[in-house]
């Protein structure tokens, strides 16, 4: 798998983000261009960077793997709590966003610090079993 491969997610959900709002771009409120540069500039890239976590977490939690630089990878039981609670984060962030959003302030901020520390967790995790991060390919076997 190469590059353009495994970071497709990135690269595509940045672009069908940033072409999905120019095309409903009549629909939305009238808004300062400024606000809808911001919005494609900043939102369509962290649509892309949520999308790649996902793929990540995906990885982490059924295929049991989680990419380290350098040629390494986390493995088992460490890969699928990191990638359960990278997941977990991300499920819960946006449920505290959608919450928010429907005035429900409240319970988005219970959400939200719950999601946060499923984040910190899976940071934990990832750094934690970092050491133990066996290599993908040996030349030596």
């Amino acid at each position: 798998m190469g590059r353009w491969t495994y970071y497709a997610p990135l690269w595509l959900g940045t672009l069908l983000a940033a072409a999905f709002y120019l095309a409903n771009l009549g629909k939305l409120p009238p808004r300062p261009v400024a606000t809808h540069v911001l919005s494609v500039v900043i939102g369509a890239p962290l649509l892309g960077i949520i999308l790649q976590l996902a793929t990540v977490g995906l990885q982490g939690a059924f295929a049991q793997v989680l990419p380290v630089p350098w040629g390494r990878s986390i493995r088992g039981r460490a890969a699928v709590i990191g990638g359960v609670l990278l997941l977990s984060a991300i499920v819960l962030g946006v449920l505290a966003v959608f919450f928010r959003f429907n005035g429900l302030a409240t319970i988005a901020l219970i959400v939200g610090l719950v999601g946060a520390a499923s984040l910190i967790g899976a940071v934990w995790t990832y750094f934690w079993s970092v050491p133990a991060a066996v290599r993908d390919f040996d030349e030596r076997a």
